[in-house]
């Protein structure tokens, strides 16, 4: 299984000392499944741009929405460097476009980064249709204390992720399968639309500062979130394996932060759904709730990019 690692420093980045602009490099080494890790996982991306973009805005201010586009694969190797631009600061929102680049002036990566102004009045209680244990009846009100601690590992093996990269993965979150109902998944049915992955996830508390960690670092960690392992709901939906496929690669993804006050330590319920696949190209839909109160707090969307082997026989892609 994945071992855990210290939260914060997967998403922190420093200012660079010396330049006039708004620019930022990652504080810590990239973690990668060994030495042969080909790209940056885009986690980190997406993550330290909105750490990067949150130093810009004023502390009232709170991360509400980031659509991004992977252009190029990073070194693992090498630092980034996040190039933040001011597009616009309103009364009551702000947006940045940030650039991700590595040596040469390569740009990797782009995103565009909303914030909101914090308001002073209470949030108001969730409709009732966004309560997870009503939107989701396969959650009911369960405990991630009932699922077992392997869960998760037995899930990515079967969707093909490597034994031996999976033990070298390190990342702050805890992961709890529910059992998929296999009616939806790729053993009786073809259509990849019907398939749905429903787990628990948060930051094992002992990865989080007891003290606690500003709620910025909560966001970016959110958004690291966002593209840990959805990929891979591709994978258990059509019953191909990773060996199956000679490309996956994210294309587009698009985050949309509803709750300002979610805490990554606290169990978040978590939907994956596979909602369209054609000409080598897939779409991943996301969304978490928080447990304790049943509200939204993150939807997500993700076009991936997934070519099979041309040995690799039929599939619904």
């Amino acid at each position: 299984m994945p071992q855990l690692c210290p939260a914060e420093p997967v998403v922190a980045v420093t200012r660079l000392a010396g330049v006039t602009t708004d620019v930022f490099v990652n504080t810590h080494p990239f973690e990668t499944p060994g030495e042969k890790a080909r790209s940056v996982f885009g986690g980190y991306l997406l993550g330290q741009c909105v750490a990067a973009a949150q130093q810009t805005v004023p502390e009232t201010h709170d991360v509400h929405s980031l659509q991004s586009t992977f252009l190029l694969p990073g070194n693992p190797n090498e630092k980034v460097s996040y190039h933040v631009e001011r597009l616009s600061d309103g009364r009551s929102f702000s947006s940045r476009l940030v650039r991700a680049i590595q040596p040469g002036d390569v740009v990797h990566f782009t995103a565009i980064v909303g914030f909101q102004k914090r308001s002073t009045q209470p949030p108001p209680p969730p409709p009732p249709t966004l309560n997870y244990g009503e939107a989701m009846p396969a959650f009911g009100h369960g405990s991630p204390d009932d699922i077992d601690a392997g869960s998760a590992e037995a899930c990515l093996v079967e969707g093909g992720y490597p034994k031996p990269m999976l033990d070298l993965w390190r990342d702050p979150f805890q992961w709890r399968i529910l059992p998929r109902d296999r009616a939806m998944g790729s053993d009786t049915v073809e259509d990849p639309t019907r398939f749905r992955m429903q787990s628990f996830v948060r930051v094992a508390p002992s990865m989080l500062p007891v003290d606690g960690s500003r709620r910025a670092t909560h966001h970016a960690l959110l958004a690291f979130l966002s593209d840990l392992f959805l990929i891979y709901t591709t994978n258990l939906a059509t019953a191909r394996p990773v060996t199956g496929f000679a490309i996956e690669t994210t294309m587009n993804h698009s985050v949309w932060f509803h709750a300002p006050d979610v805490a990554v330590d606290d169990w978040l319920a978590c939907e994956r759904d596979t909602a369209w696949a054609d000409d080598g190209r897939v779409l991943i839909r996301q969304r978490l709730w928080r447990r304790r109160d049943g509200r939204l707090v993150m939807s997500c969307v993700q076009e991936a990019l997934a070519r099979l082997n041309r040995s690799g026989g039929g599939s619904s892609l």
